[in-house]
């Protein structure tokens, strides 16, 4: 094999989704972490569960999250927001793009995570909960659709 090739396979985000899928899987029974199931990685649910940790925390509430983030607090969002970055640094990808109204932008990113918190989470939770045989999952993943559909239609009107 050659070194050139090897070192593309390490550098590959598959080899790091298998080894970071592995750690993962690893660290429930070493750590004695167990989420609910079909818990995956979404930037809405854990955004909420660390802002419910840090008030459970700061301000003595008992704001309700899953399991794994009662004792922890779950850094995923903040992860995954500062892996892109430095990535996109180092990989001298990074560039600002502007926006015609950055206001508009921000509430809709408002309105998508509450509909994301609304529809039970992330595309990829309602699938593993589809597939668990909820049937509830399968009515939220016809709404994700019809969503993305009028979304698309909404954007392309006003581009």
């Amino acid at each position: 094999m050659n070194k050139k090739y090897s070192l593309k396979i390490l550098y590959s985000p598959i080899f790091f989704g298998i080894i970071t899928g592995s750690l993962a899987v690893l660290a429930q029974p070493l750590l004695k972490i167990y989420p609910p199931q079909a818990y995956g990685i979404c930037t809405v649910c854990h955004a909420r569960d660390l802002v419910n940790w840090l008030s459970n925390l700061v301000f003595s509430r008992n704001f309700e999250s899953a399991e794994v983030a009662s004792n922890l607090p779950l850094l995923t969002t903040i992860g995954i927001i500062t892996g892109s970055f430095l990535s996109s640094k180092f990989n001298s990808e990074y560039k600002l793009v502007k926006i015609e109204n950055p206001i508009k932008m921000f509430f809709l990113g408002i309105i998508i995570s509450i509909f994301g918190l609304l529809i039970m989470s992330c595309p990829t939770r309602l699938f593993l909960r589809f597939s668990f045989g909820d049937p509830f999952s399968f009515i939220a993943i016809l709404g994700l659709f019809l969503g993305i559909f009028l979304g698309v239609l909404v954007l392309k009107r006003s581009i």
